[in-house]
């Protein structure tokens, strides 16, 4: 071999040296991208708007995993109250290829057998590392779970948020044999995971402060995509260099998080939210399937009128009183803003799908024996918990809350339908929600006689028995 043909021999190693090089850095360069929700709270109906969405996400994607960060249920009768409930939403998340999904506090609302269906009927993965549920009805939750894409391995790590009482925001007849953990006290169990994949995530529902506390204290976690707390992140929040992500509520928007790695190492994140509410060209498919259950003719049935419109949530809150003191013959009735879940109802024909967008818990009255004392002090501890704001309608008559200089509240006055004040020597039939009954902070909570009648059918009937219903003026006040 002559000098000249030796160079080109050199030369051609050199040039396949790199080629090859070049062909390996690219097979070592992947991409995944994650889209997230959390917190639909059964809108079906943006499911159509959503696939369209991952449908042109996975046109220009080869590596799409959909992930959801709880709270599926609670927030439109044709989830809450389809003839099997919840099961809707989870028929849409199985068709649109949903890959894991976490607990939400709202996940309990139906109680633990029907969740433990809605899970098995689930074909991905629900998790939850903070819940004790071995022994209960719903059985163990798995803590996490790892999917492996394109030769990479993404863990998720599931935790719900629990409240002082150490449970979820839910009705706490929906736990027993269930215990929770705080949070913060788990990860040290999980830190590990960290070396057994190449991206670790958490799934959370605990509320963009706690998911923040978490970056603050689990640095381990590449991402955590998180609900709860019903907050728009357009942009991500970086936490101990940990991206955060959240979509606000009720699928308006998704999140498009992605992973870009490089020899296994993940060498880059993004995230930001989609706005899919403005998506004009539904998916027709998905469209199709969301009629099949919103068109149930149960839904359309007309219970009475209203004469005139109820504009605010407290001329919708005084209804659902007057309905539960009209239903148990008491004399004081309270109903809790929270459950209260729309906060207009127009003029004209009622139906039941309206009053089950009111109502959407399923919750069922209880009575209590309570004195003067006692009602004050679920007023008042109530009150001051909620940042010094009213909680609790009622019917009939009003109340007024008296505050000090600080705000706080120190007394109420209560009156009656003919404005007299209530008297500390009587004893008062007092209705509540089951929901109250249990939760909220009075003498003998969870002590009351459970009646039959649910808070929807005490609507039913009221409004059918006063036709037509017409909004009252404001009930409660703060001086």
């Amino acid at each position: 071999m002559d000098f000249l043909e030796w160079k080109l021999h050199i030369y051609s190693i050199v040039l396949l040296v790199i080629l090859l090089s070049g062909c390996h850095g690219k097979t070592d360069e992947k991409e995944i991208v994650i889209i997230s929700t959390n917190d639909i709270h059964g809108q079906i109906q943006q499911f159509p708007k959503l696939a369209t969405f991952v449908n042109r996400v996975k046109a220009k994607h080869p590596n799409v995993i959909l992930v959801d960060a709880g709270d599926r249920f609670t927030g439109n009768p044709y989830v809450d109250y389809a003839e099997e409930r919840g099961l809707p939403i989870i028929t849409l998340m199985n068709e649109l290829g949903y890959a894991i999904g976490t607990l939400g506090n709202h996940e309990f609302d139906f109680g633990q057998k029907i969740l433990r269906t809605r899970i098995n009927d689930a074909t991905f993965p629900i998790i939850c590392a903070n819940i004790n549920s071995s022994r209960s009805e719903l059985d163990s939750i798995a803590p996490y779970h790892t999917i492996e894409k394109d030769g990479i391995k993404l863990c998720f790590l599931g935790l719900i948020q629990t409240e002082k009482d150490h449970i979820p925001s839910t009705n706490p007849g929906h736990l027993q044999q269930i215990t929770f953990d705080n949070y913060l006290d788990k990860i040290d169990d999980y830190r590990q995971l960290k070396q057994s994949c190449h991206a670790f995530i958490g799934l959370t529902h605990l509320g963009v402060d706690s998911d923040s506390m978490l970056a603050t204290r689990m640095p381990e976690l590449d991402i955590i995509i998180g609900g709860h707390s019903h907050t728009l992140l357009e942009k991500p929040k970086r936490v101990n260099n940990v991206l955060i992500g959240q979509t606000g509520i009720k699928l308006q928007y998704a999140g498009l998080t992605t992973l870009k790695f490089k020899r296994g190492k993940l060498t880059e994140r993004t995230y930001e939210s989609c706005l899919i509410d403005t998506i004009t060209l539904a998916d027709s498919s998905m469209t199709e399937k969301v009629k099949f259950f919103v068109n149930h003719p149960r839904f359309k049935q007309i219970i009475g009128t209203a004469a005139l419109p109820f504009e605010s949530q407290e001329s919708i809150g005084n209804l659902v009183t007057d309905a539960m003191l009209s239903a148990t013959s008491s004399d004081i009735a309270f109903y809790n803003q929270g459950g209260i879940r729309i906060t207009q109802l127009p003029q004209g024909d009622i139906t039941l799908e309206q009053l089950l967008s009111i109502e959407p818990f399923g919750n069922h009255i209880v009575t209590h024996e309570m004195t003067l004392k006692e009602i004050k002090a679920l007023i008042l501890n109530r009150f001051n918990r909620e940042d010094l704001a009213i909680d609790l309608f009622v019917s009939p008559g009003s109340y007024t809350i008296i505050r000090d200089q600080q705000g706080n509240g120190t007394d109420v006055l209560i009156l009656d339908r003919n404005k007299k004040p209530l008297v500390d020597e009587q004893i008062y039939k007092v209705a509540l929600n089951n929901y109250v009954s249990v939760d909220y902070d009075f003498p003998n909570r969870g002590k009351g006689r459970h009646s039959d009648i649910s808070v929807v059918n005490a609507m039913i009937r009221f409004i059918q028995s006063d036709q037509p219903v017409r909004p009252t003026k404001g009930r409660t006040y703060i001086k």
